[in-house]
């Protein structure tokens, strides 16, 4: 499949603009006739489907440790106000909120794309300082998925340059979603936008040291090692709303915040889907559970058209600062 740099700073005038729409008017309006490709809770204490790989990812309701790389108990990723172990119905767990930790599930069958893609899924970012956030990708289905990218800032999605050494962005990715609750997703620092042209590069100011915007939504483009996943869309603005010691914080267009305090509050539903136009316009809703239903935080066209097969995946991590990360209830749908 060729790789297409995308376009992203121009985007984030209409990603404000959606955000300030009111409940339901960006979302689906007719009723439109899907196929169900993939369906996993992740509630019970086993993933039936084969295809599904976990790496370092657990499920809290498993009751016995298995190994690293296995649907197994969260028993010994336990650190912050994780779900209790063993409980039914429970959670897919990308981490507990323990320094530099990480965690990642890949789908590694190719599914058929048949006239676009709709994927759902709830997740749940909380008990922490706020970092790092969650990812949903995809990737052609003539990929061999593997592995994930880069962890930290790229949300195991994208590349990264550091003096710790280079980490190559998730292989044949076609797009990715990032959930970002450090707000370095939306920024082309740490290599992020290498390859990109000009006008599909991150706006100015997050480009700039370690400049990020929390609490975001983005989504980025094809890429394939170190080059490209060229930033899409951000719901991140050009408002300065803070600073930290290195740089300068900037705000979003939300009506709630992803990340919160307690399980209790953290449930978010995300509904991200692609068109099969020969330029895919891609849609992401977010229910933030206050009674309002769908928001529709991000809009935009994708210069290139989706992969007749795909593979998808998660990922997520944490650093200096942490959270706790969980997923439930995946839907994976295409249109007949």
């Amino acid at each position: 499949m060729k790789r297409t740099a995308m376009f992203g700073a121009g985007s984030m005038m209409l990603a404000a603009a959606l955000a300030a729409m009111p409940a339901g008017a960006g979302a689906q309006g007719a009723e439109e006739k899907k196929t169900l490709l993939v369906a996993e809770s992740f509630t019970g204490g086993s993933v039936a489907d084969p295809n599904f790989e976990s790496h370092n990812a657990c499920l809290t309701a498993a009751a016995e440790l298995l190994g690293e790389d296995e649907f197994d108990s969260c028993a010994d990723q336990s650190t912050g106000p994780v779900p209790a172990s063993g409980k039914s119905p429970g959670y897919l767990q990308l981490t507990d909120a323990a320094k530099y930790d990480f965690g990642g599930v890949l789908y590694d069958k190719a599914l058929r794309n048949q006239g676009g893609i709709e994927v759902t899924f709830a997740q749940y970012q909380y008990g922490g300082t706020g970092a790092d956030g969650i990812s949903f990708f995809i990737v052609d289905g003539d990929t061999d998925l593997d592995e994930v990218g880069a962890y930290g800032g790229s949300l195991g999605y994208a590349q990264i340059e550091s003096r710790q050494g280079d980490m190559p962005g998730v292989e044949g990715g076609y797009l990715g979603l990032g959930l970002d609750a450090w707000g370095n997703f939306s920024a082309d620092t740490e290599g992020r936008g290498t390859g990109c042209p000009e006008e599909h590069r991150a706006p100015g100011h997050l480009r700039t040291g370690a400049n990020r915007a929390p609490d975001n939504v983005a989504l980025r483009g094809p890429g394939d090692g170190m080059e490209g996943y060229c930033l899409l869309a951000t719901t991140a603005t050009d408002e300065k709303i803070g600073t930290h010691p290195r740089g300068d914080l900037y705000g979003t267009d939300f009506p709630e915040s992803l990340e919160m305090p307690t399980l209790a509050e953290a449930k978010r539903l995300v509904k991200l889907k692609i068109t099969d136009d020969a330029e895919p316009t891609v849609t992401v809703d977010v229910d933030f559970m206050q009674g309002d239903g769908w928001h529709r935080v991000l809009e935009t066209r994708v210069p290139h058209e989706a992969p007749d097969t795909f593979k998808f995946g998660f990922a997520s991590s944490t650093g200096g600062a942490t959270d706790v990360h969980l997923i439930r209830h995946l839907r994976v749908e295409t249109f007949a």
